[in-house]
């Protein structure tokens, strides 16, 4: 199972959830605890954040304190219009979305050039996160690369495809190395109608494509780090749900009308759709109802997704040994 000296590898996948991401690390400081470390890492939308600072060599209790200094409000980016409502509406009009998202991939940049201090470099890329030496391929296709650390997930509506970054920019011309990745996760996280998409151009064709959240095609890829084979170590995704009954959405304008599907899309992955067996890989945290574009959440609603997450991941751990024996037995089936 990865186990070397009492230390525990596997792979990781944070799924996305927007302001609900917390919750992600309250689970991942329970893994912490139990000396998990983590090698090969991915994420959609707001887990594409969580999973950047594990990349970079954040602990859970550095995450937790940075994602308090978080201001959640300001994610939510006000624009030049003195009349909120005109505003929204014509920036959904005319820009595909209602925010702009700077003040997010703005942090990101901070936080990942204060933790890396690469001298002579304004924006870290996925070319700063490479593992030295190593040469292994994911999806059993050349293109994707075990070398970087990390994966993010977004989705290109102009080409209608899922995208792999860092290896997917080399579509647009873009070598996957010099992708910064704040804009990755500027990318992923690009709730649709809440976040302007990002507009990516094609170096070869000067063709513009829209990029939105990673989520609209896939908010949970633990299926990213499979073999063929016998995994060196497991994967382990963390998933954000869990909530007993189906929260219900009181529509009343064409904001909260838009609120209520973007909720719906995001968040009706339910169980029924996850595979036995990766289910058995998967740590369920409950959200306490809490929604996904939540941007007013209080304090102590941000607290009680970080405990739920502890209390979650716990309980996974309890089962862990033999769900992964039994992980295992499901897997080698599939393959015969």
């Amino acid at each position: 199972m990865g186990i070397l000296n009492n230390i525990k590898f596997a792979d990781v996948v944070f799924e996305g959830g927007g302001v609900k991401g917390i919750g992600l690390v309250g689970a991942l400081k329970t893994f912490e605890d139990n000396d998990y470390h983590w090698k090969n890492i991915s994420g959609t939308s707001a887990g594409s954040i969580i999973a950047t600072l594990v990349a970079i060599g954040c602990s859970a209790e550095e995450i937790k304190r940075l994602m308090l200094q978080l201001d959640f409000k300001k994610i939510a980016g006000k624009n030049s219009f003195n009349v909120p409502i005109f505003s929204n509406f014509y920036n959904m009009l005319f820009k595909k979305g209602i925010f702009n998202g700077d003040y997010l991939k703005n942090w990101i940049d901070e936080i990942l050039s204060n933790k890396l201090l690469i001298k002579g470099k304004k924006k870290v890329t996925f070319g700063d996160l490479i593992i030295p030496q190593e040469e292994g391929i994911l999806l059993n296709n050349n293109i994707y690369k075990r070398k970087y650390k990390l994966h993010i997930i977004a989705t290109d509506i102009s080409r209608g495809k899922m995208l792999i970054l860092p290896e997917d920019i080399a579509e647009y011309g873009i070598n996957p190395d010099d992708l910064e990745v704040s804009l990755a996760i500027r990318m992923s996280m690009s709730i649709p109608y809440f976040f302007q998409p990002v507009n990516l151009i094609d170096v070869n064709t000067n063709k513009k494509s829209l990029i939105i959240d990673g989520g609209i095609l896939s908010n949970y890829p633990v299926w990213l780090f499979d073999v063929n084979g016998i995994p060196r170590w497991p994967t382990i995704g963390f998933k954000l749900g869990g909530n007993k009954e189906i929260s219900e959405h009181k529509i009343t304008n064409v904001l909260n009308f838009t609120s209520s599907i973007i909720e719906t899309m995001l968040e009706a992955q339910d169980d029924i759709y996850i595979k036995e067996m990766d289910y058995l890989r998967t740590v369920k945290i409950n959200t306490l109802d809490i929604k996904t574009t939540d941007f007013n959440i209080s304090y102590k609603k941000v607290m009680d997704l970080y405990n739920s997450g502890e209390v979650c991941a716990r309980e996974f751990l309890e089962n862990w040994e033999s769900n992964y024996k039994k992980h295992e037995i499901l897997r080698g089936n599939s393959f015969k």
